[in-house]
């Protein structure tokens, strides 16, 4: 799901369906209880002082992107993953390919740190209302900073389409996540991490 920003191989897979849900049946293979802690060691790497920090405090936009990109992986997976209750189809595929309402891709954006766009209206769907209560599930987790700034303006704009409670537009109280990217793995050297952050937000992986 990184390459939602800026792969230019996955905007043109995104044009068709089929090939979209074939993408997707890859994607969603791996095993998320694996790949998630190994995502969020990689972005606690890029914060430290002898790799990214100081960077990242000076808000460096491809070091915040990597780091946006990194925590948010285990969301994006879900939502990504996530398939339409009606039909059986991935509720992203949908999205992205629904050219009468182009706006229904744009909630997919938030744990990237990018707002939905003033005057969006997603179609108020079950898979959009699933991909609300990912969101808001996973904005416990404090790490989930950029989420955290865009999640309640959103799901206020879509209640007004789609009605009051269809989205939650509270940020919930701290969970059990909250704490889970403090767990450090081996000290990896600078190159290594500076290489792979640099990999996701460009969606070469």
């Amino acid at each position: 799901m990184y390459s939602l920003q800026n792969s230019m191989s996955f905007f043109s897979v995104t044009k068709s369906l089929s090939t979209i849900t074939r993408t997707l049946d890859a994607a969603c293979r791996p095993v998320d209880s694996t790949c998630s802690p190994f995502m969020s060691s990689i972005a606690t790497q890029l914060r430290r002082d002898d790799n990214c920090a100081a960077d990242y405090r000076r808000e460096q936009p491809l070091v915040v992107a990597a780091y946006n990109g990194l925590v948010a992986y285990e969301a994006l997976y879900k939502a990504g993953c996530a398939r339409d209750p009606d039909k059986g189809n991935y509720c992203y595929a949908n999205a992205i390919t629904n050219t009468s309402s182009p706006t229904d891709n744009y909630p997919y954006y938030l744990p990237l740190g990018i707002s939905l766009p003033g005057g969006s209206q997603p179609s108020c769907t079950a898979c959009l209302r699933e991909t609300m209560r990912i969101f808001h599930e996973a904005a416990s987790d404090r790490n989930q900073q950029a989420l955290i700034r865009t999640l309640p303006a959103a799901a206020q704009m879509i209640n007004v389409g789609c009605g009051p409670g269809f989205a939650n537009e509270t940020v919930p109280s701290a969970g059990q996540n909250a704490g889970a990217m403090s767990a450090e793995i081996p000290r990896w050297s600078t190159v290594v991490v500076l290489a792979m952050s640099f990999a996701m937000v460009v969606g070469v992986i």
